[in-house]
């Protein structure tokens, strides 16, 4: 069975975005590009099944999202230098989180 794939045409004036989008692609882990590529198909998938376009169109927001904040703010480059750094000691006791827990 022979599958057609037609690519489809970027509009001048969303050539910026693309490109922005790639970077942030380009910026995630192989993990990162594997969870979101896992979304995907879940939602490609649960389309196919029901024919409801609701989550497509969250995910497309959710993407949408991502690429803004991580285009305009040093969020990645945070999550690249904490990455894999050992965690700050919790500042609080055991007898004092088991109190707050009770709470």
């Amino acid at each position: 069975m022979a599958v057609e794939y037609t690519r489809p045409v970027v509009p001048a004036e969303d050539e910026q975005v693309i490109a922005q989008a790639m970077a942030v692609w380009d910026a995630l882990t192989p993990g990162e590009q594997r969870e979101v590529f896992r979304s995907l198909a879940q939602v490609v998938t649960r389309y196919g099944r029901t024919k409801d376009v609701d989550a497509l169109t969250r995910f497309a927001e959710s993407v949408d999202g991502m690429v803004r904040l991580e285009s305009t703010t040093d969020l990645r480059r945070a999550i690249r230098e904490t990455r894999g750094a050992p965690g700050k000691p919790a500042e609080v006791s055991f007898a004092d989180m088991a109190r707050q827990l009770e709470e």
